[in-house]
Order: C-alpha cells, then structure tokens, then sequence
C-alpha cells in the first residue's frame, strides 16, 4: 500500500514527533532537577546535623589551629618589624650625619667668613703660643742678668 501522505504530511508528522521528544527530554530534565534540588537540600541537612554533632569539638580544633597560625605569623611579623626598625635607625643615623656634617661646614664658612678662627685654627694658636712661651722661658733663663733688671724696673 502505497504512502497515502504528501510530503507536507510527513514533515508535520516529524515535526510533532521532535516536540514529543523535547517534552520528554524536558520533563526527564525537571525530574533531574527536582532530584538535584532534594539532594542539595538533604546534604544540607546532614551538614546540619554534623555540625550539631561535632560542633565544640570542630570549633575547639578551629581555635587552636587559629592560635597557632597566630603565633607564627606574630613571631615572623615581629622579627620582620625589628629588621625594618634597624634599617630605619641605620638610615636615619646616616642622614643625621650627612646633617651634621653640612651643618659644620656651613657654620665653619659662615665664621670664616666674619673673621671668627675655627677650631683648628685656634688650636694652633695655642700651640705657637705655647711654644713661643717655652722659647721665651728658655731665653729668659739662659740670661739670669737680664731677668733681674727687668724685675728691678717692674
């Protein structure tokens, strides 16, 4: 018997078959979907009630972990705090110098300049006084007749 169905018949017909088969794919879909849902729901759940069972003691396990973790990182935070903090003290003892320093010189040429010796300057002053005064002395007393007459006319 010969296919009594024009071609458009045909492509109707596979057309409604395609929708059955997507209705199907799709509520098989909602059936996973609502599987998955209660599922999520009953790990939920149990989680739940994992934690109420072991709740103190998984909380206690957290704290210790926590203080542990603290304690190693105040340990390296601190020694890394001390690094920092010599660093900072060796700079700052550098720039204090280099202050220093260019604060001398340019007090050294401000008196300089107003006629104020230095003290280098008067350091050997002192020192040509001292030895013009032990050349003095030597002098003084080589000559004991000289020394007389000038403490007669004094």
């Amino acid at each position: 018997m010969p296919d009594s169905k024009t071609p458009d018949h045909k492509q109707n017909d596979d057309a409604q078959k395609e929708d059955k088969l997507k209705s199907i794919r799709l509520s098989g879909g909602s059936l996973d979907l609502r599987k998955y849902t209660n599922q999520i729901w009953l790990a939920g759940l149990g989680a739940f009630a994992k934690a109420e069972e072991e709740g103190s003691r998984f909380f206690d396990t957290l704290v210790d972990t926590g203080r542990d973790l603290e304690s190693k990182t105040r340990d390296k935070s601190e020694s890394r705090v001390e690094e920092i903090k010599e660093k900072v003290r060796h700079r700052t003892g550098e720039t204090m110098d280099k202050m220093e320093k260019a604060f001398d010189e340019r007090l050294n040429k401000a008196l300089s300049r107003l006629g104020i010796p230095n003290k280098r300057e008067v350091e050997a002053l002192q020192r040509r006084v001292h030895e013009l005064t032990a050349a003095l002395d030597e002098m003084s007393s080589s000559e004991p007749g000289k020394k007389k007459q000038g403490k007669e006319k004094g």
